[in-house]
């Protein structure tokens, strides 16, 4: 049957049917008694070389999540001639037809599913796109990885430092393709930026800023539409292993990033795009030895758990690396508005770099440097394209998971500081790794790091425990970190 609308098989498509088909008979003999339905993918990556992918052979994707992003990412796979989608997958049916509608421009056969466990049961599926809310990543892509599929994950990686960790066991165990979703990576500007740095042109660096700021009203979200009733999503299903709470529109779509169970506000969002050029240009080998977060919801009328005012500090051994958040204002000191950005402070001159491009700015007092400019380029193309060049070759993308992993932990730390020292205007505690029902009115603390045992540590064994327990909230309602991963 040919997956492409409108089209006869090509050699391409011909010689991927006949691959999968030898895959199968030859690890049927090979692996006589193995239980293949679902861990087949992996088997066969393991037995067969990468060079059995054509060069000209589809790549053949299963997306789960058609939301915003889902939706994006579709976009851009569809936008090339060597990748198909053949399953789309998403809870909320509204989603899953506006996926459809997309896919159906250019191809007709392709499944559609409620829960991403079936998705997976394909045995053609080669690699998987997950957009879902941050804190599915994880099961995602634990359940992936098993299943032998490469996998393009949104970015932060994860919602726990516990999560991110066990996902690069999974993918490291299954020795699949992992691409993360921080595209700035893959942005010539952002490269020479780095290079720039990482070859000393602005001098020693001891400082690296970032923000991201909103021109927000401060109305917000609102309060969000309780009725169930208008919307046909698995409210059940959507809210996985967190603690369930009932239906807002606001803990859903696009908005479910406001709130503390399902994301990090600013932090994990923009932060995960722009910490991650700062820790890149600087050595993703160092790690910080303490954090400290201050803020709280100072301004905002609405019904989020974030903070709408973040300030947060890594100190490494040989630099400072802050994060700032406002979401009511984007105005900066110099009379100038900027809604993100990332600035190196070296000794002998600053670069600045956000997505419009990068500048160097001399410092004469130590010498000086010499000035330089370009202008932002594409981001997303590029970076599909690498996840492309490694689905087929096997080598490691340019944000594999350990990267990935990397950064969205260093942006956690700043909410577990910020979490571990919550204040709430009723005087409620945090308990075992449970947020009570109202939003923290303040929240920050100065907390130590081990990066060895991946644990917070310190004399105030209150907040470093409340840190610690953040960090590592059990996963509830049947799901788990470990297979099979759902106990019903």
């Amino acid at each position: 049957m040919s997956h492409e609308k409108g089209k006869d098989k090509d050699a391409g498509n011909a010689g991927a049917m006949n691959r999968r088909s030898f895959m199968r008979a030859a690890g049927a003999g090979a692996l006589a008694g193995f239980a293949a339905n679902r861990a087949h993918a992996s088997v066969y990556k393991s037995i067969f070389p990468a060079s059995v992918m054509g060069a000209n052979e589809k790549i053949l994707t299963g997306h789960i999540g058609t939301g915003g992003m889902g939706r994006a990412n579709l976009g851009f796979v569809l936008r090339r001639d060597d990748i198909q989608p053949i399953a789309l997958c998403d809870c909320h049916p509204t989603n899953l037809e506006r996926g459809a509608q997309m896919a159906s421009h250019k191809f007709d056969d392709f499944s559609q599913h409620h829960d991403f466990r079936e998705l997976l049961e394909n045995d053609d599926i080669d690699a998987v796109v997950i957009s879902t809310s941050d804190h599915w990543h994880c099961l995602c892509t634990l359940y992936a990885a098993d299943a032998g599929k490469d996998i393009f994950c949104e970015k932060p990686l994860s919602t726990t430092i516990e999560e991110g960790n066990a996902m690069v066991d999974a993918v490291k165990r299954n020795n699949v393709v992992f691409q993360g979703g921080n595209m700035q990576r893959s942005g010539r500007h952002f490269q020479e930026a780095v290079q720039l740095i990482q070859d000393g042109h602005i001098g020693e660096v001891a400082r690296v800023e970032t923000w991201s700021h909103d021109n927000t009203t401060l109305e917000g979200i609102g309060m969000g539409d309780d009725d169930k009733s208008n919307y046909p999503v698995d409210w059940e299903f959507h809210q996985g292993w967190v603690e369930h709470r009932p239906f807002n529109t606001n803990r859903w779509i696009y908005n479910f990033r406001w709130f503390l169970e399902y994301s990090g506000g600013k932090i994990t969002d923009w932060g995960a795009h722009l910490i991650d050029i700062g820790l890149w240009a600087m050595g993703e080998e160092k790690q910080p030895r303490r954090v400290s977060a201050q803020g709280g919801l100072y301004m905002m009328q609405d019904n989020r758990t974030t903070p709408d005012t973040l300030e947060v500090a890594w100190e490494f051994d040989d630099y400072l690396l802050t994060f700032s958040n406002r979401v009511w204002n984007p105005q900066l000191f110099e009379g100038t508005q900027s809604d993100h950005g990332i600035v190196f402070y070296g000794s002998r001159g600053l670069l600045r770099v956000d997505r419009s491009g990068y500048e160097v700015i001399p410092f004469p007092n130590n010498g000086g440097c010499e000035p330089k400019k370009a202008s932002g380029g594409p981001l997303n193309e590029p970076h599909w394209q690498d996840f492309a060049d490694c689905v087929r070759s096997r080598n490691t993308p340019i944000c594999n998971v350990e990267v990935l992993n990397n950064t969205s932990r260093i942006c956690h730390m700043g909410t577990c500081a910020y979490v571990a020292g919550a204040r709430f205007a009723s005087g409620a505690e945090m308990k075992d790794g449970e947020l009570p029902d109202e939003a923290p009115a303040s929240g920050g603390a100065m907390i130590e790091w081990d990066h060895e045992t991946q644990k917070f540590i310190g004399s105030d064994s209150e907040t470093v425990a409340k840190a610690n327990q953040w960090a590592y909230r059990e996963y509830k309602n049947g799901w788990s970190l470990k297979p099979p991963y759902r106990i019903a």
